[in-house]
């Protein structure tokens, strides 16, 4: 399967199929989300930055004194960037049969 970027739309309707992922609570899950993706590959894929960076801010390190925390906009960006991988992962598991 290449790689490809998907629209708003398409993440919309996701949501639509899928509305128990608008529910879920992201941060509760932190550790157990890292066994199943690569936060590494997140934080490159769809942040540029490295996965340290996105490492401290899930794990909300302390740096400077404070806790590292996702911004609102990051927080849309993982968002956006979990629905796409959902849709990934579905359009392969679909691919299979």
């Amino acid at each position: 399967m290449s790689e490809k970027e998907i629209t708003k739309t398409e993440i919309d309707a996701i949501k639509t199929k899928h509305p128990i992922l608008s529910k879920i609570q992201f941060m509760g899950n932190r550790k157990e989300l890292l066994r199943v993706v690569n936060g590494a590959y997140i934080a490159e894929r769809f942040f540029n930055r490295s996965g340290s960076w996105f490492s401290q801010k899930l794990n909300n390190n302390i740096k400077n004194g404070k806790p590292c925390e996702f911004t609102p906009e990051e927080l849309q960006t993982l968002q956006d960037a979990l629905y796409t991988i959902a849709y990934e992962i579905e359009d392969l598991a679909d691919e299979l049969i």
